[in-house]
């Protein structure tokens, strides 16, 4: 039984598969979501100036959300959409009211907290243009902080 669950476990050890899963899975979400407001945009214009925002903040976010999540998708700027995710679904979570509890939120605070590991972890090695370098971390990295496979900043 150990060795069956032991192969079944390195089966599905794989890093940069799993990144690739989370990244499609939050892009799509929003993406779908920055959609549908595009297609609504006077309501969501409207629904911002209630929360005594300007109605040019609807028309931000709608966008934020379809290009970042095309970005998450694909897998470029991941960490600077994850930040920027995490923050929108704080910000929301905040004009909604957060006495209301879990339960009304509980999209968006799971949208801040998978955005935020992916700020977190990076896009991973499957993606179309990773900003990140491997080793380090460090955005738009030229590679000269890593020798020999190690980073010089952990050394």
């Amino acid at each position: 039984m150990k060795a069956f669950i032991n192969q079944v476990s390195r089966t599905f050890k794989h890093r940069a598969l799993g990144l690739l899963l989370i990244r499609a899975a939050v892009g799509i979400v929003f993406f779908a979501h920055g959609w549908s407001k595009i297609h609504g945009l006077s309501g969501v214009e409207g629904m911002m100036m209630g929360f005594g925002l300007p109605g040019a903040t609807g028309i931000f976010i709608a966008w934020l959300e379809v290009i970042g999540g095309i970005a998450m998708i694909l897998g470029v700027a991941t960490r600077f959409f994850g930040a920027v995710f995490t923050i929108e679904m704080l910000v929301a979570i905040f004009l909604t009211g957060v006495g209301r509890g879990y339960r009304p939120h509980e999209l968006e605070i799971f949208l801040a907290l998978v955005s935020l590991g992916v700020a977190f972890a990076g896009s991973g090695r499957w993606s179309l243009y990773a900003m990140e370098c491997h080793h380090c971390g460090g955005m738009l990295c030229d590679g000269e902080c890593c020798s020999e496979g190690e980073c010089a900043h952990q050394k």
